[in-house]
């Protein structure tokens, strides 16, 4: 055997040596070591996922709190609302109830011309009566010279006038008209002018 194949050889069997030793060295190396959580750190990882499961629900029933409380004033704002529209309901039903009374009085003193006690008397009711129904929100109108409003106005008949001016005007109230809150509860029970020539304006 020539030197140059012995050394051939002996490179191969160095080799050989060098790659088996590095398989057992492989072999050898230790698995990844799995560290292992204490019985304290697992609690803790128990508590943080509670934790986080509680805090979602506190968000949610706060959410739902939010809402239902939302609902809930807008309920009573409701409530209020039509408690309010059924108070100035009744209130002005109950006017409208004592407008007549109110109305018979007036009638009653201007029928006569007598101004003795007795009728000095009733003069102070009416007073009194009158003033009571202010306060309930009541406001009547005499409508004397205004312009004729199927609104405001109850076309009794209509009178000849001499002016121009008092055309489709009211020149006599028969009954005062009535307004509560701004609303008219009863028109004015009126006589208005025509004059001759002018368009007809009340039917």
């Amino acid at each position: 055997m020539n030197p140059t194949s012995k050394q051939s050889e002996q490179a191969a069997d160095a080799t050989e040596e060098v790659a088996a030793e590095a398989v057992d060295e492989t072999e050898a190396a230790p698995e990844a070591e799995v560290v292992a959580l204490s019985p304290e750190q697992e609690r803790i990882a128990e508590l943080e996922g509670d934790l986080e499961a509680l805090g979602a629900k506190l968000r949610m029933y706060s959410e739902s709190t939010d809402r239902m409380r939302r609902e809930f004033e807008a309920s009573k704002a409701r409530i209020q609302r039509e408690h309010e529209r059924s108070v100035e309901g009744d209130k002005t039903k109950a006017v409208i109830g004592l407008l007549g009374v109110l109305d018979s009085l007036d009638q009653a003193l201007a029928s006569t011309e007598d101004d003795g006690p007795f009728v000095q008397g009733v003069r102070m009711i009416q007073k009194e009566f009158g003033t009571a129904l202010a306060e309930l929100g009541l406001e009547r109108f005499e409508a004397m010279g205004e312009a004729f409003d199927p609104e405001r106005h109850e076309a009794l008949t209509v009178m000849p006038v001499p002016d121009a001016d008092q055309h489709n005007k009211v020149v006599h109230v028969m009954k005062q008209g009535a307004v509560v809150a701004g609303k008219v509860v009863r028109a004015a029970t009126v006589v208005v002018g025509k004059h001759a020539g002018s368009d007809p304006a009340v039917n």
